[in-house]
């Protein structure tokens, strides 16, 4: 009996090893045959059945990465382009040292315009699987990609709180991030709106005066004032007879006018000029500190203390200070721009520019002929006397080939200024198609 268990266990055994020997021996050949057979019905353009040849010869060799190639091809040259970029994904999931599916998926996402969609399929990669190089260097690539929105204007400004200046017909308007109209263009002056949605605006030779974004006023000074400022916590920077001052909420005066020229509040912080010297103010146009500097940076808005953080000119450096005049660092700089609501600021040291952060340390060598201060992630800067973009690791997102350029916005956004192929000079505002 057991004699008769050995022999049975050796035969299963021996059957098994056939097996196994015969399948090692046949299954190659057998792949063959599917892949011959696929590659002669894609000649005929037979792409249905050529598939299905893949998909057998996958059954004997699923771990052969070019079949799925193969496979992704006859999808893409059969027209269905939901399957061929499934089956590069799969593959680039499943085979990640091997960089062809990836590539192949992205190549095709390039050649048809389809930017967006290849960000969004990295960004969702790059989260399961974040040391993936290949991965890492087609998102640095792609993530300076950008679509152009339509734009009908002349003239726009930088996007600040979710809105632009636009000229049209030599008028302004107001349009949001993505271009759509807000205000009409029918102001002879304009400004962006403020955080709490007030816009500066002066139409048909009247005076100044503050609308919502609805057009209708909503803040009208009693008197007639010069050179007003957008409103930040409730002040608003004005003239009168040569001083400035600030108006409260409801556009009376807060404090004296006093000061030769005047920044708008931040951060309850401002900064006033008199005899020819700056000093930092509050909120009533006060002095806050006995410090006195030769000059003070502001932003286009008319702000000097984003971040709580002013650049501050003593003798022939500008240096980095808080909004109590405490010095930050110990680096010097030739200029500066103010810093933004987030990011680095630009800073210039002989005859190129760098970035600094909060703390004044730099964080970007200097090295641009010039640059804007960082905003929502990325710094418009200047090689060769155009315009690009660079991140916040100091990549080069977007070559420079405008001849201006604005801060992105929340969304996204930017506009810039490029010369078309007349030799004109226009506005275009495109978007980054990573926040698509």
């Amino acid at each position: 009996m057991k004699k008769n268990i050995m022999l049975l266990f050796i035969a299963m055994l021996g059957l098994s090893w056939y097996t196994a020997v015969s399948e090692a021996v046949n299954n190659p050949k057998k792949v063959q045959e599917h892949l011959q057979k696929a590659a002669e019905l894609e000649e005929k353009g037979i792409y249905v059945d050529a598939v299905t040849e893949y998909e057998q010869a996958l059954e004997y060799a699923p771990e052969d990465s070019d079949i799925y190639i193969r496979m992704a091809d006859a999808y893409r040259n059969g027209g269905d382009s939901r399957k061929f970029t499934s089956t590069c994904e799969k593959a680039a999931e499943a085979f990640q040292e091997d960089t062809k599916a990836m590539n192949l998926l992205m190549e095709y996402y390039m050649e048809n315009d389809y930017e967006s969609k290849a960000v969004k399929y990295l960004t969702n990669f790059l989260e399961a699987y974040p040391d993936n190089e290949n991965a890492q260097k087609w998102f640095l690539e792609l993530k300076g990609s950008y679509t152009e929105l339509y734009c009908r204007y002349e003239e726009m400004s930088d996007i600040v709180n979710d809105s632009m200046v636009v000229m049209e017909d030599g008028l302004y308007g107001i349009a949001d991030a993505e271009g759509r109209e807000i205000i009409a263009a029918e102001y002879e002056e304009l400004q962006p709106f403020s955080k709490d949605g007030f816009a500066l605006a002066k139409k048909d030779g009247g005076d100044y005066l503050y609308i919502d974004r609805d057009g209708q006023t909503r803040k009208v000074p009693d008197e007639i004032y010069q050179a007003p400022r957008m409103i930040s916590e409730d002040r608003a920077a004005v003239c009168r007879d040569g001083k400035y001052g600030y108006l409260d909420e409801e556009m009376e005066p807060a404090g004296e006018f006093a000061w030769e020229e005047l920044t708008g509040i931040k951060n309850s912080t401002g900064a006033g000029k008199r005899d020819g010297k700056w000093v930092l103010v509050n909120k009533n146009g006060e002095p806050k500190t006995e410090e006195r500097y030769e000059d003070v940076v502001m932003d286009k808005s008319g702000f000097c203390s984003n971040q709580e953080r002013i650049f501050v000119k003593t003798g022939k450096a500008y240096f980095l200070i808080d909004r109590k005049g405490k010095r930050i660092g110990e680096l010097t700089f030739d200029d500066a721009k103010a810093f933004t609501e987030n990011g680095y600021a630009a800073v210039c040291r002989g005859d190129k520019w760098g970035f600094v952060n909060q703390d004044g340390e730099l964080v970007t060598e200097y090295q641009y002929e010039e640059a804007e201060s960082f905003q929502n992630g990325y710094a418009a800067v200047c090689i060769g006397g155009l315009w690009g973009y660079i991140d916040a690791d100091g990549q080069q997102i977007i070559d420079c080939r405008f001849t201006e350029a604005s801060h992105f916005s929340k969304s996204g956004t930017a506009a810039v200024k490029i010369e078309n192929d007349d030799g004109e000079e226009e506005w275009k505002l495109i978007r980054l198609n990573i926040f698509s």
